[in-house]
C-alpha cells in the first residue's frame, strides 16, 4: 500500500468518496446497481475506462500501452466518432477490450431532451453492436437523471461513472508523473476515467503508461468493467 507523508494512505480520499457517491447515485437513480461508482471486491483489481474515442491520434497508441502492460479497459465511445473510424473500433475489440456507449456526440447528456437522449443512446448502441456486445453506458459530462437511467435500463444498459479522484480530462506537463499520482490514489474496485478522442489529448498515452506502471508496483491490475464485476 502506497503511503504519503505522515503515514497517510494516499488512496484514502478515493476509498471514502466512492461509498458517498454510490449512495448519491442510488438516491438519484433509485437503484443500487444501475449506476456503478466502484465495484465491491477483495481482489487486487481496478477498472480503467477511457471516454470520447475513437481517434487516430490517441486510440492506436493507447492500445499499444495497454498491451504492453497486459491491461484491459472499457472504451466509452462517441457514436459519430465510431462511425468515422470503424477500423479503430474493431481494433479495440480485437485487442480484448470492452465497448461502452457514450452517446452520439461529445456534449452533456443531461441537457438533451428526453427523445434526443433516447435516440442518441439507441443509435450509438446499434453502431457499436456491429462490433461487440455493449453492456455499459456513461453520460456525457458525468451527470444523469433518474429518467435517463430508466431509459438506459430499458435499452439494456448499466451505467458507470467513477471516482473523481481518478479522473483525467486534460493533459499538460509531466503526464507520466501525473498518471503515477493517480495510481497512488486507486484502490481495489475503483474505476478510473481517462479521456481521449482529440489530437490535443494525445498525451493520454503517456499518462496511462505512468498510471499502469505505478498501479502494478502497488500490486493492482486494470481490467474491464464487466470483468471487474465478476471478480
Amino acid at each position: 500500500m502506497e503511503r504519503a507523508l505522515l503515514g497517510v494512505d494516499s488512496s484514502l480520499p478515493c476509498r471514502l468518496t466512492c461509498p458517498v457517491l454510490t449512495v448519491t447515485a442510488r438516491l438519484v437513480s433509485g437503484s443500487a446497481s444501475l449506476v456503478v461508482i466502484a465495484v465491491p471486491t477483495d481482489g487486487p483489481w481496478t477498472s480503467l475506462t477511457v471516454d470520447d474515442g475513437p481517434h487516430p491520434a490517441t486510440t492506436p497508441a493507447l492500445l499499444e500501452v495497454l498491451a504492453r502492460h497486459g491491461a484491459r479497459a472499457t472504451f466509452f465511445l462517441i457514436g459519430e466518432r465510431a462511425v468515422a473510424h470503424p477500423s479503430l473500433v474493431a481494433d479495440i475489440v480485437d485487442a480484448g477490450h470492452e465497448l461502452g456507449n457514450h452517446l452520439w456526440s461529445d456534449r452533456p447528456s443531461v441537457r438533451l431532451p428526453a427523445e434526443t437522449f433516447r435516440d442518441e443512446l439507441a443509435r450509438t448502441g446499434e453502431e457499436l453492436a456491429r462490433h461487440s456486445r455493449v453492456p455499459w453506458w456513461r453520460p456525457g459530462s458525468g451527470m444523469f437523471t433518474r429518467a435517463m437511467v430508466c431509459e438506459a435500463e430499458a435499452q439494456g444498459y448499466r451505467g458507470a461513472l467513477g471516482s473523481p479522484w481518478l479522473v483525467a480530462t486534460r493533459y499538460g506537463d509531466d503526464n507520466r508523473r501525473r498518471g503515477e499520482r493517480l495510481a497512488g490514489r486507486a484502490h481495489e474496485g475503483a474505476i478510473a476515467v481517462f479521456h481521449e478522442g482529440t489530437s490535443e489529448r494525445s498525451a493520454v498515452t503517456t499518462l496511462t503508461d505512468g498510471y499502469l506502471h505505478r498501479l502494478a508496483q502497488r500490486g493492482l491490475g486494470a481490467t474491464t468493467l464487466t470483468d471487474l464485476t465478476r471478480r
